[in-house]
């Protein structure tokens, strides 16, 4: 099924549904740790269509258990500022986490759009640092495929769902409902505790965020 398209018309007119067993996060649910995320058009506080024009933006939905969600979304291109990450590299890109225990200890599910595309998936582990400021690009690992497909360059303007799975100790990663990357979590991804949000850096988007029906409390970062 494709993404919503992001007019505010249809974004009145929808009522929050499920789709995949996953249901949209309205706005008040969506706790934003960093950057802005607007609301499209005159939407309440229970909409959940979405915007993000800045460089950097990070949020979570702190009632779930981090083991799931989806990411529905239109690129439109590279925002009109560009901020490099910690690492001093420039990158475009969207993407989820799982286990957000806090910005320091994560499970990053990104689709890269630039400077190359593709799948990529890290876990942060900084046991004794929970705020960015702290530990800045430090504890990173880049966690190998067992199968992987490749994905084709992005189109500002198209509209495309990124969903990511834990069962297990498996994590599984689906593009537009297809699975294009699949992978064994090491035992330090999976002892992360937290919920499920999302990222981007340098990527102009409208946005739903999808997460499971039954949610339950866990980390307030």
């Amino acid at each position: 099924m494709p993404p919503p398209a992001p007019s505010t018309a249809r974004a009145k007119r929808a009522a929050p549904s499920v789709l995949n067993g996953l249901t949209p996060v309205t706005r008040s649910q969506l706790h934003v740790t960093e950057g802005q995320v607007e609301s499209l058009g005159d939407e309440a506080p229970d909409g959940t269509h979405f915007a993000i024009e800045g460089p950097r933006q990070r949020a979570v939905v702190l009632e779930t258990t981090g083991d799931e969600v989806e990411l529905r979304f239109t690129w439109l291109g590279v925002t009109s500022e560009v901020i490099p990450l910690e690492s001093g590299q420039l990158r475009e890109q969207v993407g989820l986490k799982l286990r957000a225990r806090d910005g320091c200890n994560v499970l990053y599910a990104m689709w890269r759009i630039a400077p190359s595309a593709g799948i990529v998936v890290q876990f942060k582990s900084n046991p004794n640092a929970h705020e960015s400021s702290e530990c800045g690009n430090a504890g990173y690992t880049t966690v190998r495929p067992r199968f992987m497909e490749p994905l084709e360059l992005l189109s500002p303007g198209d509209s495309h769902a990124l969903r990511a799975r834990i069962d297990t100790n498996v994590l599984t990663v689906y593009a537009d409902e297809q699975r294009v990357w699949e992978g064994v979590l090491p035992g330090e991804a999976l002892g992360l505790q937290g919920p499920a949000g999302m990222r981007t850096d340098n990527a102009r988007v409208r946005f739903e965020l999808l997460v499971p029906q039954t949610t339950s409390p866990t980390s307030r970062r």
